[in-house]
């Protein structure tokens, strides 16, 4: 008689060797996720400054992007049609602050896309890297 199957011993077997190797390599995965989550929140706070700059050249308005470091919120509205908020993005909780800007808290793109002034924000992760923001006075929005 010919048996093509394993022992319940081999089946264990390999059952601890997959446990072994799973444990073993969760803990650089979970790293690995983390680091990943941090830099998003970076580019998506660079991708907000970049459309609140599409905006004013699209609609022909200044568009300006409020930031609140304290609650980690950036705000979009328009400066002069009086409406609400056009966007709102929050990444509080995401492990990724605001330390400091080399502006007033917001930054006012012209309908030309051009910056008010040329703004760098400086961001810093739970790991205590820093990561920089900045957007020039020809309004282009890079990461540093």
């Amino acid at each position: 008689m010919n048996e093509r199957g394993g022992s319940l011993v081999e089946l264990c077997t390999v059952v601890a060797i997959i446990a072994i190797v799973t444990g073993v390599s969760l803990p650089g995965w979970a790293a690995l996720v983390g680091r990943h989550q941090q830099r998003a929140v970076v580019k998506e706070i660079a991708s907000e400054l970049r459309m609140a700059r599409q905006l004013a050249m699209a609609r022909h308005e200044r568009i300006r992007v409020v930031v609140n470091a304290e609650q980690s919120v950036l705000r979009t509205e328009c400066v002069d049609c009086g409406t609400g908020p056009l966007r709102r993005y929050a990444f509080a909780g995401r492990g990724t602050a605001i330390e400091s800007m080399t502006t007033k808290p917001e930054i006012m793109f012209q309908p030309s896309g051009r910056s008010a002034t040329a703004t760098t924000m400086v961001l810093v992760d739970r790991r205590h890297v820093t990561h920089q923001v900045t957007v020039s006075i020809t309004g282009r929005v890079a990461l540093l």
